[in-house]
């Protein structure tokens, strides 16, 4: 069993190969069923592009969350939620130097480590996400990428995504009841590395530029521009250097 912590807390479906894990996700299944690989082929991440990982090397997962019970507006919470429990499962093995970037990255001092992706799924969504596990340097898909290897943490790559997935899906459960709630949007806040920085944002009809200074009622970023604050709900962000 590659992931004996996490089958702890929930149903973990353990996949050889896989082009992308939310192709294997089942509607039916259980809450908090979790569909895990640490060799997947055909990632998605966010507009489209193609997340693609060594194999044996990262951990790729995706798990159904029920939200039959949840206001539309809380679920809007879940990609920032998901990110923070992320971040709070990579926390344990970095020093604590994990942090969000809106909408959807954990950092580790700067540097992505891992990526979250939601999908909305019939009453249900589909979180996934991916985590550089042992990636040496050469082998990063970016030059401000890192992985838990390059940042200090020991342990083979099986040992590591079973570390990741058990705090990550119990850390997920437990803040599932606060979505929406003004206490995550304060541990949100708290672990969000872009609030304060000088931004530049991607949108589909041009750019923004600006100082992200807070989040809406919602989860959007919200950036002064000038005298204005505008909320940018989606598009992509970049931390002006």
């Amino acid at each position: 069993m590659l992931f004996p912590g996490a089958a702890r807390i929930a149903k973990v479906v353990e996949l050889d190969s896989v082009g992308s894990t939310f192709d294997a996700v089942d509607e039916r299944a259980a809450h908090l069923t979790t569909w895990a690989t640490l060799d997947q082929r055909a990632g998605r991440g966010r507009l489209g592009r193609e997340w693609v990982s060594p194999a044996g090397k990262c951990l790729s997962a995706t798990v159904l969350v029920h939200t039959r019970r949840m206001r539309d507006d809380a679920i809007g919470w879940m990609p920032l939620a998901a990110g923070l429990a992320l971040a709070d499962a990579l926390d344990t093995l970095v020093g604590d130097r994990a942090g969000l970037k809106w909408p959807n990255d954990v950092l580790v001092d700067g540097r992505k480590i891992a990526g979250v992706l939601c999908e909305r799924r019939g009453s249900a969504v589909a979180v996934g996400f991916g985590v550089n596990l042992t990636l040496e340097r050469e082998e990063l898909p970016t030059p401000h990428a890192t992985s838990l290897t390059l940042e200090g943490a020991e342990g083979t790559a099986p040992v590591l995504a079973d570390a990741v997935l058990w705090h990550m899906l119990r850390s997920l459960d437990a803040l599932l009841p606060a979505l929406g709630g003004e206490g995550l949007r304060a541990a949100v806040l708290a672990s969000l590395t872009t609030i304060g920085r000088d931004v530049r944002v991607e949108l589909p009809d041009g750019e923004l530029l600006g100082r992200a200074v807070g989040l809406g009622s919602g989860g959007e970023l919200q950036v002064q521009r000038g005298d204005e604050i505008v909320d940018v709900r989606a598009g992509d962000v970049v931390h002006v250097r």
